[in-house]
């Protein structure tokens, strides 16, 4: 399922929802637009990708919001995914969704997202 988000209140893109990532993930040109390099990673993780194992920087992102859901500080990984649809920039992952009790139904394509308790 892709669903487009808005980040920090200045960007949309859109991302796949992979409630088996441990972390969101955004491409190299989300993270250029929204000044994300400018600011130390909080951590380096490693990502187990289709193509093997690869290092990427891990970034906090000011504000998540999709549907009116919305996560302030949330961690995201920077790493570009060569198999992408066209026009999907990324992951959201559970850094996001685990706030957040899912519901997906991908047949009539629709996400739920109520808080947590």
């Amino acid at each position: 399922m892709v669903v487009t988000v808005h980040l920090n209140h200045d960007r949309t893109a859109r991302l796949i929802v992979d409630t088996g990532a441990s972390h969101t993930l955004l491409s190299h040109g989300i993270a250029l637009t929204l000044g994300l390099f400018s600011l130390p990673p909080v951590a380096v993780v490693t990502l187990h990708t289709v193509g093997g194992s690869v290092q990427s920087e891990v970034v906090r992102v000011d504000s998540i919001e999709l549907a009116g859901a919305e996560v302030r500080q949330s961690l995201a990984a920077i790493h570009d995914m060569p198999d992408a649809p066209p026009g999907v920039e990324g992951l959201l992952g559970q850094s996001f969704l685990r706030q957040f009790e899912v519901t997906m139904n991908a047949a009539k394509g629709e996400l739920q997202l109520r808080p947590a308790k």
